[in-house]
């Protein structure tokens, strides 16, 4: 099976949507404001959305294709090593994120007053050892934690898949789902920290259980996308249902108005355990998308959106080093007039691609090295 480019156009999209919001955390005081504009683009629904989707829906597509034309030993080695690369890239960005703070405590002992980041910066180094065992994840590094623990357990997932039982795996992590709606995290950290009060404990924004719904969702679309088995109803009154609720969930989620007369509690539409609202405004607009990369299939087809998310990876990982950077540089920053705050925002954007670009050419030195190497064995 052929490589998805509108697949990649859209990771592209999410993780250029995601450094947006994330830089406007700094903040840029004079952009702060334009956060709106991507943060709750399509209502109660950010790019994280999209990206636990599609990385569960291209590891769905990639390792059922490696089980189909090699082996399941074969695609769960792959998965496995896949895991294994982002711990150690989890483990770089946790150790230099560490480092800023050990380093410039002065700075970053501000940061203390986000609730996720305050024992990280009062024990960072502590916390860079619990972070190695998934046990203390300030903001930022708590992300590559969740895709390792989803890699572990996709062979196992898929091999469920190959079984027959789609339908199970599925209705099992929605069961999942709900109990995570009652925040087992918070419940486990309650927990333990009344154990070992001095250890700095942080399980991390995501509950596990409840985003690993939408990853498996992807998982079990790339699988039967690619058994020819997946039959997505094509439906206009679903179109406009959709579109409806969607435009309803951004007028919500922007007008103060609205929420004074319509109140919702955080419960419906909270990100950290992807509350219902939240759920059912994540599926209508992912079904918007479908229908509009059916009806127009070469406009996801943006070239540096399909080189960003075919690096996505690396990528990422960039962005979480480039913002505890340039957090040091807040103050700074933000006394800065708006038009250069603007030039360092869109610097920032730019360099994105420098990592892709670095990962591509690596690539291809490892490719031009392998058939150096096939051609020696030839022709010994």
């Amino acid at each position: 099976m052929s490589r998805i480019l509108q697949i990649d156009c859209f990771r592209g999209w999410m993780l250029l949507i995601m450094t947006v919001d994330h830089l406007f955390f700094l903040p840029f005081s004079y952009l702060e404001g334009w956060s709106n504009v991507t943060y709750g683009f399509a209502g109660y629904v950010t790019a994280a959305e999209g990206f636990f989707f599609l990385s569960g829906l291209v590891s769905g597509i990639v390792f059922t294709n490696l089980i189909v034309s090699k082996s399941y030993g074969y695609a769960r080695s792959k998965l496995l090593h896949r895991a294994r690369e982002l711990y150690l890239w989890h483990l770089l960005c946790f150790t230099l994120a560490a480092l800023i703070i050990f380093c410039f405590p002065s700075i970053t002992s501000s940061w203390a007053e986000n609730p996720y980041m305050t024992d990280f910066v009062e024990s960072p180094m502590v916390s860079l050892i619990m972070g190695a065992f998934f046990t203390s994840l300030p903001n930022l590094l708590d992300i590559l934690p969740v895709y390792v623990l989803f890699l572990v357990i996709t062979p196992f997932i898929l091999k469920a898949f190959l079984h027959g039982k789609l339908k199970a795996i599925i209705s099992g992590c929605f069961v999942f789902w709900l109990i995570a709606q009652f925040r087992p995290q918070d419940v486990l950290w309650t927990q333990v920290h009344s154990w070992f009060p001095q250890l700095p404990w942080n399980f991390g924004y995501f509950e596990i259980l409840a985003w690993q719904l939408i990853f498996v969702l992807g998982l079990g679309f790339g699988y039967s996308l690619v058994n020819g088995t997946l039959k997505l109803p094509k439906s206009r009154s679903l179109l406009v249902v959709s579109l409806l609720f969607t435009t309803f969930m951004l007028c919500h989620r922007h007008s103060s108005n609205l929420q004074l007369v319509m109140p919702l509690q955080e419960y419906w539409t909270s990100i950290s355990s992807f509350g219902p609202l939240r759920l059912l405004n994540t599926i209508t607009l992912a079904y918007i998308l479908f229908w509009a990369a059916c009806k127009f299939p070469n406009f996801f087809k943006q070239k540096p959106l399909i080189y960003l998310g075919q690096h996505s990876l690396y990528v990422f990982t960039y962005h979480i080093i480039l913002l505890y950077t340039l957090t040091l540089f807040r103050t700074p920053i933000s006394e800065l007039n708006v038009f250069l705050q603007i030039l360092i925002f869109g610097a920032c954007l730019v360099s994105l691609w420098m990592p892709a670009y670095a990962h591509s050419v690596w690539k291809a030195k490892q490719k031009v090295e392998l058939s150096r190497t096939k051609g020696t064995k030839l022709a010994v």
